[in-house]
């Protein structure tokens, strides 16, 4: 996954715990979709959602030309690096009106700063 799509994660995760709402795969799903850019796996978000991340982060910028490959024969298992498919948009119904969705959606806010994430216990 992609530092961008990973940030998506976090700040779901933050965002749900700071609501005291349990974060889940289908919440998450509300508001973002897989999607593949490039060969690159990340989250982008699903248009009919509200947006709850309104500025990411833009230091990620030039991350490809940190990224390194492990080559195969060093892997205990098979694994595929790039999928050939193209990944189709999902159609997905939201629970607008869900006490959790509202709480979420009630106020879209921006990345946070590391001491926030500290109080949240979410890092060290």
């Amino acid at each position: 996954m992609s530092p961008p799509g990973m940030v998506r994660v976090r700040h779901f995760e933050f965002l749900c715990r700071s609501h005291e709402i349990e974060p889940t795969v289908e919440r998450f799903r509300a508001f973002y979709q897989l999607i593949r850019n490039m060969g690159f796996y990340s989250f982008g978000n699903r248009g009919s959602a509200k947006k709850i991340l309104l500025n990411p982060p833009k230091i990620f910028h030039d991350w490809k030309q940190k990224l390194f490959f492990i080559r195969e024969e060093v892997l205990p298992i098979a694994m595929i690096f790039h999928a050939p498919n193209v990944i189709e948009k999902e159609e997905l119904p939201i629970l607008k009106g869900g006490a959790w969705y509202l709480k979420l959606t009630a106020t879209p806010n921006r990345i946070f700063g590391e001491n926030v994430l500290v109080v949240a216990q979410m890092s060290d």
